[in-house]
């Protein structure tokens, strides 16, 4: 899949390494962290403190990344995939995302099936929102969830990681390399292996879209209309 000429012509070109992703993605914990117990010194509930390491998390991966690219890089912010024709990116953005939903819930139940034939029994469900969080909460994180997950993640993954692989790879073996470690980050115990291997293949999908639009846009986009669904599954199981 080569980048469309009239998407990719004249945009500033990534300089930096893949490795340097585990770099970003250490400075965001540190800031995250420092976030984190900052906000929780007045916020005690349990939905909220969920609310702000959330927002905690994911801001802290988008100011990591940006940070990155200036200071360490000395890259336009350009380079990580300004969007040139917006409307378009977010027409694909959302069909795209769309498709995801139906091709992640697929892996998730092939996995499911590969599970229950080799130990005889379905796997435990991953909480991937706590128990906690229900009703008006739901909504609350909505924000959170639909926005800045996407805002961040499509910053490192695609945006910085994917670029940097892509410089030395193909296009399918570096969308395969993000994909994985996409569906690698988001591991929260045992129970989420069983996610894993469909988000690596979100993660994949997502890194085509950017590839084919050359704009974080559209795999914001993307990434925000699969995280919708998502929420909103979860809202109608705790309802």
């Amino acid at each position: 899949m080569p980048p469309r000429p009239d998407v990719d012509a004249g945009a500033p070109r990534a300089t930096w390494r893949p490795w340097e992703a585990l770099g970003i993605f250490v400075v965001a914990l540190v800031l995250a962290g420092i976030a984190d117990v900052a906000l929780q010194q007045v916020v005690t509930s349990c939905q909220g403190t969920y609310l702000v390491q959330i927002l905690a998390g994911e801001l802290g991966l988008g100011v990591a990344v940006l940070g990155w690219v200036r200071v360490v890089d000395h890259a336009p912010f350009a380079a990580l995939g300004i969007p040139r024709r917006p409307l378009g990116d977010l027409g694909v953005g959302v069909l795209a995302g769309a498709i995801l939903v139906v091709v992640g819930d697929a892996s998730l139940v092939l996995v499911r099936e590969l599970v229950i034939v080799i130990s005889g029994h379905p796997p435990r469900q991953p909480n991937q929102v706590v128990a906690c969080v229900r009703g008006g909460w739901i909504y609350a994180i909505a924000p959170a969830v639909i926005l800045a997950a996407p805002f961040g993640e499509e910053l490192l993954f695609r945006g910085y990681l994917y670029q940097g692989l892509r410089r030395r790879m193909p296009v399918w073996a570096a969308a395969v390399v993000s994909g994985i470690v996409f569906g690698a980050s988001h591991f929260g115990g045992v129970d989420f292996l069983t996610l894993i291997p469909g988000l690596a293949v979100v993660g994949i999908g997502l890194a085509l879209v950017y590839e084919r639009r050359q704009s974080l846009l559209a795999s914001m986009t993307a990434h925000a209309t699969f995280n919708v669904v998502g929420l909103l599954a979860i809202a109608l199981s705790r309802r």
